[in-house]
């Protein structure tokens, strides 16, 4: 993976937090920037229809994590708040996140069995 597509990865996170701590305290204009700043790392980090993967790890399975996280904190902090529209939101969040990595884990399966098919030396040691 090249740096730019690390380095959107870094803007997509930085925006998703930055818009979720506006959305939270009511700042309209921390929440503009966080969306636009997620959106430029989006576009910067975009992957081929087989997926892409860092470290060996494909980038689907990272951004479903951040989004279970980011939908966790959403959750506690509506619970915390008396928000209920804002734990629906959380909630949703990190189901989606839950799907997202279980498509990246789906591919990077097929990569190492793949990569195994080729090269039996080279299969991954777990």
């Amino acid at each position: 993976m090249d740096s730019n597509r690390l380095e959107g990865i870094g803007h997509q996170v930085k925006g998703v937090l930055k818009e979720g701590i506006g959305k939270i305290i009511g700042d309209a204009k921390l929440t503009a920037d966080g969306a636009a700043e997620r959106a430029a790392g989006e576009a910067q980090n975009v992957a081929g229809p087989e997926g892409a993967s860092v470290i060996g790890i494909d980038t689907d399975r990272i951004a479903g994590v951040g989004h279970q996280l980011k939908g966790a904190v959403k959750e506690g902090l509506g619970n915390l708040a008396g928000k209920p529209e804002l734990v629906a939101e959380g909630t949703a969040e990190r189901d989606a996140g839950k799907q997202q990595n279980a498509v990246g884990g789906a591919r990077d399966t097929a990569r190492e069995a793949a990569q195994s098919a080729i090269d039996p030396t080279d299969a991954p040691k777990h």
